[in-house]
């Protein structure tokens, strides 16, 4: 009998949902009615005019009855699931409306703060403030491991042009550029990494030669010019051009895309923090805040923004001097009333 059951709900679906996809082809444009109800779940109903609001355009035949299949589901499933809530999770109600509130209101915020980031920054970042960062901030990017630049070259290991290669490998360091290495890379079928354009870690260096991990290879970094590790079937020519090592600072090339999104954050928090200053600044001289102590409310940036009101006599003195009835002594200004 339960089976029976399961087969009719499912036929059933797979009709509402067939004349879904087709009223939703002749309807597109069009205003679409309430025509009924598709799904209850106690007293809450899923409307025809729902799901249809929900659908993708442009669907065919069989994605609409698969969508809308899929889409009645899982209502219905998470109508189930928030009853089963109401009786689970009743003792904690207070708590999940206060974590529900807390978030609504922090994605609002969130919204309104870069509504004043994309009205107001500039994300123009130049090479010159780049480097003025760097420059002012250079302990902050101290490196944790090695840095390198160089190239490796895998030949056979009865490779004979070892010499040329070497000198290529020499020429490279010297002029910061591969390409010589490259042109006799290719016109011998060699493999060669370049990696002089960037740093490099010194692990990932040493990933393109024949290495062991357990041994450590910083004696390596202290050598100048060409090096060679052999395997069973090839040659390893090799050259560290330049080291930047453990607890130095990180060359800006590393660190320019870091620097660069600081330089936003910094744009981005005075951004928020300027307008939020002059809401508490709007706020107190409206009296829209009030506090019983008014030292604590001022530090906090709640200051009244109003002018200095004027006393009584020296607005009258002003009045006085400006119809003429009183004399400005000119001699204290250098002036010859003559």
């Amino acid at each position: 009998m339960i089976m029976r059951k399961n087969y009719f709900l499912v036929i059933a679906l797979t009709l509402i949902s067939s004349l879904v996809a087709c009223d939703r082809i002749m309807s597109i444009g069009h205003d679409v009615p309430d025509e009924g109800v598709i799904a209850t779940v106690g007293d809450v109903r899923l409307l025809r005019e729902d799901l249809l609001r929900d659908m993708p355009m442009g669907l065919s035949g069989a994605d609409s009855v698969t969508f809308s299949r899929m889409y009645i589901d899982n209502w219905m499933l998470k109508q189930l699931k928030m009853r089963r809530a109401e009786v689970v999770l009743s003792s904690r109600e207070q708590d999940i409306e206060r974590l529900v509130e807390g978030y609504r209101q922090s994605l609002i915020i969130r919204k309104l703060d870069q509504h004043y980031v994309d009205n107001s920054i500039d994300l123009d970042i130049t090479d010159q403030q780049i480097a003025a960062h760097y420059r002012a901030n250079a302990a902050q990017f101290k490196l944790s491991h090695h840095m390198v630049r160089g190239v490796v070259v895998k030949a056979p290991r009865k490779f004979r042009n070892t010499q040329t290669l070497a000198t290529a490998l020499k020429n490279a360091a010297k002029r910061g550029s591969a390409e010589e290495v490259a042109a006799l890379a290719e016109k011998h079928g060699l493999q060669m990494t370049d990696m002089t354009a960037s740093w490099v870690s010194f692990s990932d260096f040493l990933s393109n030669l024949p290495t062991e991990r357990s041994r450590s290879y910083d004696d390596l970094l202290s050598k100048s010019g060409v090096q060679q590790m052999t395997s069973d079937d090839a040659l390893f020519s090799f050259i560290i051009i330049e080291v930047a090592r453990r607890g130095e600072v990180a060359p800006m090339e590393c660190v320019k895309q870091d620097i660069r999104r600081m330089l936003y954050a910094e744009r981005r928090a005075k951004i928020v923090g300027n307008y939020e200053a002059e809401l508490k600044r709007e706020a107190a001289t409206s009296g829209l805040v009030m506090m019983a102590d008014t030292l604590l409310m001022q530090s906090m940036g709640y200051v009244v923004d109003r002018p200095v009101a004027v006393s009584e006599d020296a607005a009258t003195v002003e009045d006085d001097v400006a119809e003429g009835d009183v004399e400005v002594p000119s001699e204290d200004y250098g002036i010859d009333n003559e």
